[in-house]
């Protein structure tokens, strides 16, 4: 600190010195309270993140709203003139806290000081001690390279009284002993992690700048793109005018976005000396580095001081973990830098990849080492990754590596070769592009016949049966797959070890679909142990969620729930969060989750699966989608629901799917449309809905796919055409013991008889309904049913038909049914006797109700008024004449001194409240 401070009057921009102004709609962040106010007093908070974070703003805020003493210095480039410095870093105190530091204020302006260190000495001494705290900020402190700073700040908080609080902000780590401080306890970060936002303060801060509403996995899927950078989020509230704008604004962002592209062209272009840029264009070509992975990509000696270099600059470069020797780029800065990389001539990109592929197969990271074999167009690489980790990459379910690694190798590499026939055969399986696989295995036999010896043939024909075996079992043709299987697990497996284990599976699987659900469970059971000892890790949670679907299909809810457990668990000690397989787990606990009502966790679970199957493709999102319809629906969030119907009905439109997907989107979808009196699609389902074989429903996609259709007739009046249908699904589940679809189908035909005034039957249905969810915890179906549910229980309930465990459910049920919101405006049933005396039981009735009570018939048009029918419609739905409907309502008028039909539903809407709960 040898530069002197010479005196002389200063003048001070008063702005300089002041908090700066809270933007508008600020999203408050309460989490930051303890950094500042709750913790051990520190001598150092550091502050640091690239551009656009919010670093200012939060500090500015939650040292506001703690009503915390704060001098606050906002430096610029000319404030690396020491006495400037000294100057704002005295008045900045002084403005703070009157009378702190004035004597050494004066003696600067007046006499100066030798160095830095001797105004500190005489600053730190005029401080007053055991004051309340204060904050001394300095913002943008990446702005200062005077070293005779950086040792003023070293001076500082070796003698700062323990009142006095440093904050930094800035875009870089200051060259002020931070790694000592750090060791010592004395220094709090908030780092770019903190500061991004996570997908809650997204939510609050879209709520608070957009007019229209924002589905969570959308919310979701945004910050996972920006990953929570606070101005790209600031940019696509201020763009998007619709909901459908901002998911496009988001899809975009992989591409890259020009605005963005500009931001960072500011930021980064100048300064850059030609090496750095070199840096970073040829780097930006890898998901994350390191020093050694910089100089083979590089072809420089000297990749730790270029990465050192780059790092101090403040850019968007954030460590992979916490050991900070692995490095990354911001996800968006790296589409920039690649987009830059592309417009340039100088670079062989191929090259790049190709340094990239051989340094990462050396250290033995065989993904990375594949994808840059991809996308150097580089056959002979990409065979090398698969010959030694192809098996590795199908155990773990990395269909879509596989499927870009064998797009790129001519046919004849691959029908030669029985391991990498079997892989394309099985990712072809995976993508449902069953022709397919068929065509591999045909063109290996026959390349391979003429060169292998019989006994070898017999180990390829065996292990090509395992896939047949698959592939039988996703058209259906469960005979057909048990016999491939059983010649699969009967042969050695030589190219893929897990041939037999999948073949295990099939057999498993095939069981499952026949309605063998305890033999099923067994063999799952043992397909488990068998992919366990082959650490077959995509078959092991595959076995898994098939031993949960099971026990869902036998009722046991609960049983299912604690085997996901284990898969969950399983997951975790393997390091397995990254494998698509997590999905189908994440799938089938939210299915669980909805029908216990937990619907926060449903849709948490779906989002899981969402963000796991990011890379995959949106087509597989269909199940994902589904739950969260369901969740919406069940929320009564109509425009959310209808959104997430409308992706439905797209992918469906322009995929293959397993009837389990479709049947359970087909389910979400014709739910959606009964409840907003959608005919017309219901109506057109019809048309092109797949066939049903009822007396062949012995598993739980086709037992949801024949109640489809009861259900679709039922919406449309076909009463006589569901009837016999739901009785043979019944007959058939309780043969084979799908314990779940019995619970159901009971629902579904206490609606049907309750619908054709069959009382008798439809309570029955209903106390079986409630006796079976005694044991499968069922919510979530009974709920679908809209507020009918509530009328059916209270007829129960009058008639003390059910008790005990059952009564309890009931009460329940009715309590949550009338919480929800439904889509249409009015029961549209016939009302119960019972139901309507409690109705005039009421003390809060109007009295007319009581002295001139309405018939059965004026009840049900009184509802049906209400629900929005007109005259012809009400005659429609009662099936009696539209003159008859006319005397019904007359005589209802003149009861209720009623002279409009406007006040008919007024009347309506305060009667049916009354058990509607709304």
């Amino acid at each position: 600190m040898t530069t002197t401070l010479n005196p002389g009057q200063l003048t001070f921009i008063s702005a300089k010195n002041q908090s700066p102004q809270p933007p508008p709609a600020l999203l408050p962040r309460e989490k930051f309270n303890d950094f500042l106010h709750g913790l051990e007093p520190v001598s150092l908070l550091l502050v640091h993140a690239p551009a656009g974070y919010g670093k200012t703003t939060t500090v500015a805020d939650r040292l506001q709203a703690l009503d915390a003493t704060t001098a606050w210095y906002r430096l610029e480039v000319g404030d690396n003139d020491p006495a400037r410095f000294a100057g704002y870093l005295a008045n900045a105190l002084e403005v703070a806290a009157p009378g702190s530091c004035t004597a050494t204020l004066k003696k600067l302006q007046s006499q100066g000081y030798d160095n830095l260190e001797g105004f500190l000495t005489d600053l730190l001494a005029e401080l007053p001690l055991d004051e309340e705290p204060l904050y001394l900020v300095l913002d943008d402190y990446h702005l200062i390279d005077n070293d005779d700073i950086h040792n003023a700040l070293r001076f500082l908080l070796r003698h700062q009284p323990a009142s006095l609080t440093l904050v930094l902000v800035t875009r870089t780590v200051p060259p002020i002993g931070v790694a000592q401080l750090r060791m010592q306890g004395r220094m709090t970060e908030i780092t770019s992690r903190d500061l991004a936002f996570g997908a809650d303060e997204a939510q609050h801060y879209f709520e608070s700048r957009l007019p229209f509403e924002i589905s969570r996995e959308s919310i979701e899927r945004a910050v996972r793109r920006v990953e929570g950078w606070v101005s790209a989020l600031q940019l696509l509230s201020a763009s998007a005018l619709t909901s459908i704008e901002f998911n496009d604004f988001v899809d975009q962002l992989e591409f890259g976005n020009q605005h963005i592209f500009d931001y960072f062209d500011e930021l980064v272009g100048q300064g850059l000396t030609e090496q750095q840029r070199k840096f970073l264009l040829r780097t930006s070509i890898l998901d994350r580095f390191n020093a050694r992975m910089v100089m083979r990509v590089m072809d420089d000696s000297d990749g730790q001081a270029l990465l050192s270099g780059l790092l101090s600059m403040g850019l968007f470069i954030t460590p992979v973990d916490n050991s900070a020797l692995w490095f990354r780029y911001h996800p968006l800065f790296s589409v920039y830098l690649q987009h830059l990389l592309s417009c340039t001539t100088e670079e062989n990109r191929q090259q790049l990849h190709q340094r990239a592929s051989d340094a990462w197969l050396e250290l033995d990271h065989a993904e990375e080492a594949a994808r840059h074999a991809i996308a150097a167009g580089d056959p002979e690489r990409i065979t090398r990754v698969l010959t030694i980790h192809g098996r590795k990459f199908f155990t773990e379910g990395q269909f879509i590596l596989l499927q870009r690694c064998l797009d790129a190798l001519p046919q004849d590499v691959i029908a030669q070769d029985p391991t990498l026939t079997l892989l394309r055969a099985w990712v072809a399986q995976g993508q449902y592009k069953f022709d397919e696989v068929e065509n591999w295995l045909s063109a290996a036999e026959s390349r391979l016949e003429a060169s292998m010896t019989e006994d070898t043939q017999r180990a390829v024909h065996g292990e090509f049966s395992a896939i047949r075996a698959q592939v039988a079992m996703n058209y259906g043709d469960g005979e057909r797959a048990l016999v491939l299987a059983r010649e699969a697990i009967d042969q050695e497996a030589r190219y893929l070890p897990t041939s037999r284990v999948a073949a295990a599976s099939v057999i498993g699987e095939a069981l499952f679909v026949q309605g063998e659900l305890e033999e099923a469970l067994a063999r799952m059971q043992e397909t488990e142990h068998l992919a366990r000892a082959h650490q077959a890790h995509q078959n092991v949670i595959w076995a898994l969620c098939q031993q949960s679907e099971i026990s869902v299909a036998m009722g046991l809810l609960q049983k299912a729930y604690n085997i996901q457990e284990r898969g969950f668990q399983y997951a975790e000690e393997n390091h397995l969060n990254h494998l698509p397989i997590l999905e189908f787990l994440f799938r089938i606990r939210s299915q669980i989750m909805w029908e216990w009502h937990h619907l926060e966790n449903a849709e948490r679970c779906a989002l899981q699966g969402i963000e796991i199957l990011e890379a995959q493709g949106e087509r597989w999102y269909v199940q994902s989608y589904t739950s969260l319809a369901k969740v919406a629906h069940a929320r009564g969030r109509q425009s959310l629901c209808a959104d997430y119907i409308a992706k439905i009905q797209k992918m469906l439109a322009s995929g293959d799917y397993h009837l389990d997907w479709v049947a359970n989107a087909h389910a979400t979808m014709l739910a959606y449309w009964d409840a907003v009196r959608d005919r017309e699609s219901i109506q057109r389902w019809l048309t092109i809905a797949p066939p049903v074989d009822a007396t062949r429903a012995t598993n739980h996609f086709n037992q949801c796919n024949g109640r489809n259709r009861a259900r679709a007739y039922m919406s449309l009046g076909l009463h006589s055409k569901a009837q016999p249908l739901l009785s043979e699904l019944q007959t058939v589940a309780e043969q084979v013991g799908l314990k779940t679809d019995l619970n159901r189908n009971h629902i579904a035909l206490a609606l049907l008889y309750w619908n054709t005034e069959d009382r008798e039957n439809a309570l029955k249905h209903m106390v079986a309904a409630l006796q079976l969810a005694s044991t499968t915890g069922a919510v979530g179906s009974f709920l679908r049913m809209g507020k009918v549910l509530i009328v059916i229980l209270k007829a129960l309930i009058n008639d003390e038909a059910i008790e005990g465990m059952e009564l309890q459910r009931a009460e329940r049920l009715i309590q949550l049914a009338q919480q929800q919101r439904d889509f249409s405006r009015a029961i549209r049933i016939s009302l119960d006797e019972a139901i309507i005396q409690d109705i005039i039981d009421r003390p809060d009735v109007p009295e007319l109700i009581r002295t001139s009570p309405l018939t059965r018939r004026e009840w049900q048009i009184l509802s049906l008024i209400h629900a929005g029918l007109s005259n012809d419609q009400i005659a429609e739905h009662l099936k009696v004449a539209s003159t008859t409907v006319k005397t019904h309502i007359r005589s209802l008028y003149q009861k209720q001194n009623i002279s409009h039909r406007s006040e008919a539903i007024e009347l309506a809407k305060d009667l049916l409240s009354k058990i509607q709960g709304e």
